[in-house]
């Protein structure tokens, strides 16, 4: 069984010796506990988020395709953790983060409207030889300026959601919802 909690996931058998183990791998990225393995786990879990992210934005480039694919898989993670986990696990273990977390998805997805429509320009452009490459590209500066902002936005969201499902959203397992999850293991 895999246990994946704030992002940190441990594959366990369905035992109470696997059990304690899954429990002292999650104490383990509490602050104070094991400094060096939680700033490696934010580092981790950020660079990680920021890479799906910015792929599905230059997704756009790629005709929308990549950015749809990546948007589906988050949407079925996101729901099918709402369907199979226990409420407070949801309350304590996604939503600290996924307040940041799911926006900058959301974001992601408009950058890579935004490159898409840049695209679809230009080729219209070079099909109908009425203007060049470059009189599309720049009357789509405002969608190019605004997709790089979207770039900044998404990167200060996922440094916020990494923070909080690193440093806190481990606390709030062990507080409340580690009862319920050792139920399910």
């Amino acid at each position: 069984m895999l246990v994946s909690l704030g992002g940190l996931s441990v594959i366990t058998n369905l035992n109470v010796k696997s059990a304690d183990f899954a429990k002292n791998e999650v104490n383990s990225s509490i602050p104070g506990v094991n400094p060096d393995f939680s700033v490696n786990t934010f580092i981790a879990l950020t660079v990680h988020n920021i890479i799906q992210d910015l792929t599905c934005l230059i997704g756009g480039l790629f005709f929308f395709i990549p950015s749809l694919l990546i948007s589906a898989l988050n949407a079925y993670n996101f729901f099918s953790i709402f369907l199979s986990w226990p409420f407070e696990v949801i309350l304590y273990g996604i939503l600290p983060h996924g307040i940041f977390e799911i926006p900058s998805s959301i974001f992601a997805l408009a950058g890579a409207i935004m490159l898409f429509k840049t695209e679809l320009k230009v080729i219209k452009g070079i099909i109908s030889r009425k203007t060049t490459i470059k009189e599309q590209i720049n009357e789509s500066q405002y969608l190019i300026k605004d997709a790089i902002i979207t770039i900044f936005i998404v990167i200060i969201l996922l440094v916020i959601a990494g923070f909080i499902e690193t440093f806190i959203t481990s606390q709030l397992i062990e507080a409340y919802a580690m009862p319920q999850i050792m139920e399910m293991v």
